[in-house]
């Protein structure tokens, strides 16, 4: 018992330390609250963009507050601070569907990226976010589409429109949310396909990149991704290749393109097709006398 008392006694001592010590820790955060409050515009303004790279959650509270600020740098400010916080803001997602509604471009544009900061927990804005890539606004409409990458399969069908936005932009940020989702994204591959043909080298590439994350379900792409190892962009040609090597053994039909592309005048270009002759196996090995030939 006397053992017991004494160590009780040794705990009741440390409190006031330990107390005092967590008061000290949330002043920083105090004062930042605080300044978020500031009845000045540009204080409010200068508190926002003052805070750290990954703010602290307990200001979650009064960013949601900022998000109806009068001033549009404070809005978008707080709207991408609460992305940066990521899914432990997840109690300001009500706020940020409403701030898709702002009368500011910017503030709906911060708002999308927000909830794709927040992630998986941010889910039951998919309808808002679906909405906005009818945007009239590019940037707007490309946020939204990066954030409903974060959601899964099924934000696909929502991606697979927004590949044909008249955006480049748009575009670009709807493939790569596909290449997020990876192998679920499967129903994918037709349009992916289609936008190999895109007018813009980096939508192209990035079409091919996720080709390549889906994987062995991508091998429909096969004669698509030949096609684009004669890109006239290297960048692309290389994504080309990267893809037939995500697909792997089912990408075999490739094998006498993939030797030829050894030639390429890029010597990235001719690193990864070497990869994915590697990744296609047994199958490639007339591609060893072209190796000895490659610049």
């Amino acid at each position: 018992m006397l053992l017991t008392f004494a160590g009780l006694s040794l705990v009741c001592t440390q409190l006031p330390a330990q107390q005092s010590a967590a008061v000290a820790l949330n002043e920083p955060v105090r004062a930042q609250i605080e300044a978020l409050k500031d009845s000045d515009t540009a204080a409010r303004w200068s508190a926002v963009t003052a805070l750290p790279d990954i703010p602290d959650p307990r200001l979650v509270p009064v960013l949601v507050e900022g998000l109806k600020d009068s001033d549009v740098g404070v809005r978008i400010g707080s709207a991408e601070e609460l992305g940066l916080i990521g899914p432990e803001a997840k109690a300001a997602v009500p706020a940020l569907v409403e701030a898709l509604k702002d009368s500011d471009a910017g503030v709906r544009a911060a708002a999308a990226g927000a909830l794709g900061g927040i992630g998986p927990d941010a889910k039951p804005a998919m309808p808002a976010l679906m909405e906005a890539l009818k945007e009239s606004n590019w940037y707007v409409r490309a946020s939204a589409a990066g954030a409903l990458g974060r959601f899964g399969p099924d934000a696909v069908p929502a991606l697979v429109e927004a590949l044909k936005d008249s955006d480049a932009n748009v575009r670009a940020f709807a493939a790569e949310g596909l290449i997020r989702i990876g192998p679920d994204a499967k129903a994918a591959v037709p349009a992916l396909v289609e936008t190999l043909k895109d007018s813009n080298s980096y939508v192209r590439g990035a079409a091919a990149n996720a080709l390549g994350r889906i994987g062995p379900d991508a091998k429909a792409a096969v004669p698509a991704l030949v096609e684009a190892l004669k890109d006239s962009d290297a960048g692309v040609r290389a994504s080309a290749a990267g893809a037939l090597y995500g697909i792997g053994p089912d990408a075999r039909a490739a094998a006498p393109a993939l030797v030829a592309a050894l030639k390429d005048p890029d010597a990235n270009v001719r690193g990864v097709v070497a990869l994915a002759l590697g990744a296609i196996g047994p199958e490639a090995k007339a591609a060893v006398p072209a190796m000895g030939e490659a610049p």
